[in-house]
């Protein structure tokens, strides 16, 4: 969508990118680890905007516009014992560069609905038995919500913890999974609009608050 809103058909385009991508895994002393990086510079890049609050919201074609990102995570054993079981960390951060390329209108603004950091890490305790027990965090950056970058949704971060337990031959799994624990109110996603001039407009979508998930699996083997 060029940064102008039509009031006319506008006849769409197909999306094209140039990508580079750059990435590398391994172990090491502080355990297994992924690492990429990306670029793209995208055209014609097919966007939605919501025009009329309430409305589905319209697709568009972008002027040019740029997707850089880091991709990093990392699976740490913190302590391992033979017949106590082991402690260990996993951990993912992403980070998204996603803005115009010298729009006429919006410059080199962010894209909206997509935070610029997003971490998740769990810290979990397995037992010999097939017992675990772990707790989580999921965080994540503010949110642009228009593409004139006039308003955004706060950053948040929430916590979680997990206790399940996995058969010795792999076949049964039974699992209690407390999410949200601070109960936190935050936005999931959010549908952008065009320029909201700063207001407070309900373009996000509350996530969920504090839940209980439980659940037994069985495979055939």
């Amino acid at each position: 969508w060029s940064s102008t809103v039509a009031t006319q058909p506008i006849k769409m385009q197909n999306q094209t990118a140039t990508t580079l991508e750059l990435g590398a895994r391994g172990d090491s002393a502080v355990g297994r680890w992924d690492l990429a990086w990306y670029y793209a510079q995208v055209r014609h890049e097919l966007l939605a905007v919501e025009l009329v609050q309430g409305l589905p919201a319209k697709e568009f074609n972008a002027s040019a516009t740029v997707h850089e990102g880091v991709e990093a995570s990392l699976d740490s054993t913190l302590w391992e014992q033979s017949g106590s079981g082991k402690l260990s960390l996993r951990q993912a951060y992403t980070f998204s560069d996603f803005h115009y390329r010298d729009d006429q209108r919006f410059g080199d603004n962010r894209l909206p609905g997509l935070p610029v950091h997003y971490y998740q890490a769990e810290l979990r305790y397995d037992w010999p038995s097939g017992f675990h027990v772990g707790v989580n965090t999921q965080m994540a950056s503010k949110v642009q919500v228009d593409y004139a970058n006039s308003n955004h949704a706060d950053a948040y971060a929430q916590f979680g913890a997990r206790l399940g337990w996995d058969s010795p031959q792999q076949d049964w799994q039974t699992w209690l999974d407390l999410r949200n624990l601070t109960n936190k109110r935050y936005s999931a996603s959010v549908t952008p609009g065009y320029d909201d001039q700063g207001s407070d407009q309900p373009r996000a979508t509350p996530g969920e608050g504090f839940g209980v998930y439980a659940g037994v699996s069985y495979s055939l083997k």
